[in-house]
Parts: structure tokens; sequence; C-alpha cells
């Protein structure tokens, strides 16, 4: 998309104006909050159309009434009043006059409308706006009826509008650092698409416009995730001018490892960075035993959960992780333990993967839904859904679609039976209490297949706050009619955290409680504690992070 260079100064300058005017219900200004969404559209590999869409979502509000009228009013009556008209239909309808694609046009005009979308349809997503945003869907309509989100769903803009709803949202953050103004009058230096986290299907449209066999595209994926091969020019069987024009137009990255530690236990942590942000780095850990090898990985950088007695929830939420950037990290995992080429009738080195690291998995359910289907597809990486697990805090409207649409095994952080202090050490139970938790956690057993049905319970052990005899009793009553599995955690202390683990005796007394009841119960020993890598005590090494 090329447009004369006057339309975009007179664009830009409407940007630039917008410095001295404040964003709604924020302390940053208008020009700081479209910085902010296009710096989040450009972190996540958006194609340029999307990222200057970003950038002007609000074009609408830079522009004066007068002008507007003096633009749209000679076209038809419906324009005249712009008081009644939304700023979006106003700033995607003064893009169109200035020569602005469709799809930017498209994106500026719908995020209001995405934003309807989202309160239907993501619990949690009403709970993280601001005061402000809750304030204006009241005038924009309110949450989508089932039928209208059903509808919207059908857009061939649907993942980039709502895509964009997010990053609107997200971009409130006072004293972030990002790219300048002038790094977008030429979209900047365009980064080539990431081929790495597409699906057979997506290859097969990429490969189907370059004039070659079909069959190229079942190559090309059997390349990067049976054999994990990240450059097109070591995938032999291609023709040397396939590989220079895909080579032209894709990467195949799954994200820099910036720091790699290995605890005397033969632990592995690693610090992963993607699209050179150093913000956006998360840790992922491989556990390896006799008998398997375990990855733990992050599914967001950050976390907005703020559980007391987790690293990670003193670090603020950044943002979701793509799909592309989950199941990297499994590549990198697997490229270091010797997994690639796969090899047949052979257990991997990786043979298990838990999302247990950074970030609440079923907040960012689409991406990891997404990564989970390319870590199972049997013509791809081909890791059986009974090997993976999802970990969650207790997001309880989301438990049963993990039985139903995923298929793998489900964990509860639960690490308290008492609605009180399970409310005081993990924030969320004020959204579902423990009620509603079990209620969700029946229907994951009741959709649930046989290999994936019994849900781990997940027990931080803290000297004296929930440790005792009767807290015991209490998570036995709490647990008796499900298939469960009871999981106790010795705390593992990290750099300014307040609590003690509960003693080895204490421990070993609250566990035989639980067995005698007759509920399966164990004791995690603790890996990687000598690198901060052992359950609780992730976070991203990097300062910088908000």
């Amino acid at each position: 998309m090329e447009l004369p260079e006057t339309r975009v100064t007179a664009v830009f300058q409407l940007l630039e104006n917008g410095s001295k005017q404040g964003y709604i219900g924020e302390d940053i200004s208008q020009l700081e909050h479209a910085l902010q969404a296009a710096f989040y559209a450009t972190q996540a590999q958006s194609d340029n159309e999307t990222v200057l869409a970003a950038l002007l979502h609000d074009i609408g509000q830079f522009c004066s009434a007068k002008e507007l009228r003096r633009m749209l009013a000679s076209d038809s009556d419906k324009w005249i009043d712009v008081g009644v008209v939304g700023h979006e239909k106003l700033g995607a309808e003064y893009l169109r006059r200035l020569g602005f694609s469709n799809k930017v046009c498209e994106l500026v005009e719908s995020h209001v409308v995405a934003k309807r979308y989202l309160t239907a349809t993501e619990p949690e997503y009403y709970a993280g706006l601001s005061k402000a945003s809750k304030l204006s869907l009241k005038f924009q309509g309110g949450p989508f009826t089932p039928e209208e989100a059903r509808a919207f769903e059908q857009d061939p803009f649907f993942q980039e509008k709502v895509q964009l709803r997010k990053w609107d949202d997200a971009a409130k953050v006072v004293g972030l650092e990002t790219p300048g103004l002038e790094t977008y009058r030429s979209h900047g230096k365009a980064q080539k698409p990431n081929l790495f986290g597409k699906t057979i299907q997506d290859i097969s449209q990429i490969v189907g416009k370059l004039d070659v066999p079909a069959y190229r595209s079942k190559q090309i994926h059997k390349w990067m995730y049976q054999k994990g091969v990240n450059t097109f020019q070591d995938m032999a069987n291609l023709p040397k001018t396939l590989q220079r024009d895909m080579d032209a137009q894709y990467a195949i990255d799954y994200g820099r490892i910036v720091d790699n530690q290995l605890s005397v236990d033969g632990t592995r942590k690693l610090l992963l960075q993607f699209n050179d942000d150093p913000q956006a780095s998360v840790e992922t850990v491989f556990i390896p035993e006799h008998h398997r090898g375990t990855l733990c990985v992050s599914s967001q950088v950050g976390c907005s959960l703020s559980c007391t007695f987790c690293h990670t929830g003193t670090q603020k939420l950044y943002r979701n992780l793509t799909a592309s950037e989950i199941v990297g990290q499994y590549m990198v995992a697997a490229w270091i333990a010797n997994d690639f080429p796969q090899k047949m009738n052979q257990q991997r080195n990786v043979s298990n993967i838990v999302f247990m690291g950074q970030g609440e998995p079923l907040y960012n359910f689409r991406n990891v839904s997404s990564a989970i289907s390319l870590l199972t597809d049997r013509q791809g990486i081909g890791i059986a859904p009974w090997r993976i697990t999802i970990s969650t805090s207790g997001v309880a409207p989301l438990i049963p679609r993990i039985a139903k649409e995923l298929r793998v095994g489900l964990a509860i952080s639960l690490h308290s039976a008492d609605n009180d202090t399970r409310s005081e050490i993990m924030p969320i139970n004020k959204t579902y209490p423990l009620k509603q938790l079990m209620e969700s956690c029946t229907e994951f057993a009741k959709l649930a297949g046989q290999q994936n049905r019994r849900i781990t319970f997940e027990y931080v052990m803290l000297d004296g706050i929930n440790d005792s005899d009767s807290d015991a009793k209490r998570l036995v009553e709490l647990l008796k009619h499900l298939p469960a599995h009871v999981n106790l955690i010795p705390f593992n202390p990290w750099p300014g955290s307040a609590y003690c683990s509960s003693s080895p005796e204490r421990i070993d007394s609250f566990c035989s409680q639980i067995r005698r009841s007759g509920i399966h119960a164990s004791v995690r020993t603790p890996r990687g504690d000598d690198i901060l890598a052992a359950c609780g005590q992730l976070k991203s090494a990097n300062k910088k992070l908000i």
C-alpha cells in the first residue's frame, strides 16, 4: 500500500497534535496510546496494514469536528452531525478519503465492535478493562448476543480485529518506551513473516501462490516440524528456486536464547526472547528424569493474577505469547535435548509438556489451543495429547473446554481448600470461588477421556498458612468426589518472598492424612531451585518488563 507523501504527512501531523491531548481516563497522551498500540502490533509480527491500523485506530479522536464536517458533510446527510457518529467510523471514513487500504479502514472501524465481541465471549476480558472503558461500553451497545458473536467470527479480518482491540486495551502504560512516529512513515523495515507456527493448510496456501506442485507444502511442513530445520537452504529435496523464493518472503524463527542455565540436578532453564524485543522474554524449564523429560512452558510474558507466593506474580503482564512462540519453546528445548530429527520407535528426550511456566494459559486460550494443535499434529511434531497438561489457577468457565476441545490433561493450582485463605493468596478466587471451580472440574472429568480424566491438584505448602490438619481435612472433603491426585509442593523461596516452606515432617504428615482418605497424593521433589527454576520461581530476567 503506497500513499502520496502529502497524505501521510497530513495524517502524521494529526497524530503529532495528539501529544498535547490526553487519552481519556489515563495518564498518557493520545499519541502515546497510538504509538503503544502500533508497538504491540509490530512485536506480534503483524503486516504493515495491521500495524498502521493499530497506529491510526483512534484517528477520529484526533480530527476536530470542524475538519470532519468540512470533509464528510459534502457526501451525504449521514455525516453532518459528527457528534452522533462514533469516532471509529469517522476515522475510518477519513482514511478512506485519503486512500488507505480497505483492510486498514476495516480494522480502524471495528475496534469498538471487537470490544463488544470480547466482553461476550471471554469471561476474563471485561474484568481487565479500565474504568473508562467499562463505562464507554454502555454507550457502545454492550456485549454481543450469541448470534452477533457468531456472525462477527465469519468476518475475513476477524482475528486482526480482535487482536487490535486487545492492543488498544493494553496501550495505556505510563512511561513505556516505544519507537517514535517517524518509524511508521514508510512502515519501517518490514520483518519477514514467520513461517514457523503455520499449519499445513496455511503452508499449502502460501506454496500454492508460487506455481509449484502441492506436495511441496508437505515437504516444507515435515522439514520444519519433524526434522527441526529452520533454514530453507537445508531443505534438501526442495528446488533451489523454491528455497530462494521462500527465504525471500519468510523466516523460520523459534525465538532467541538469551540465557541458558544448568542446575546441579540436570534441570535446564532457558530465557528466550522474541522479535528482538527485550521485554518479550520468557523462561522455560526442562526437567530430565529416568523415564521421561518434562518441559515447563510459558504462555504469557508476565502474569495478571498476582498470586502472593509466586515469583511470576510480581511481574506485570506484558502480552500473550503467540502459538509460534509457545511451540518455539519446545523446538529450542528439543534441539538442545537432541530430539531432532525425530527418531522412529524411540521415546523423545522431551517427552512431556506442562503449561506451568509464566502466565495463566486460559487467559491466552486461543493461542494455547493453536499451540497444542501444532504440538499434537501427527503429521508434524506428534506429541500425544495425554503427554500435555495445562495448569490453571482456576479460570472456571474455560476448564471444560480443555477436555472437550484440547483433550489434554488438567492441573489446578489450588493451594487452599478454604475460600478466605485462597482468596488471600490467590485473588482469582474472588472471581471464581471454590464451589464454581469444583463444578467445572466435575464437568471436565465427565468430558475427559480415560487417559487424562484424573485431575492433578497442586498445593504449595506454606508454613502456618495452609498446612494444618484441619486444612488437610478440608482438602479431602473438597476433592473426595473427584478423580484427584494431590501434588504437595514445598514452597520454593525467591528474592523478596514473604513465606517459608512447611517443614518436611509437616509435609509428610499432611500427605499421609490425604492418602489415608483414599486420595492419591505425592510430594514433589524440588528441581532446579539453585537457578530459580523450581515451581513458583520463574520470572523473566529482563528488568525492563512492565
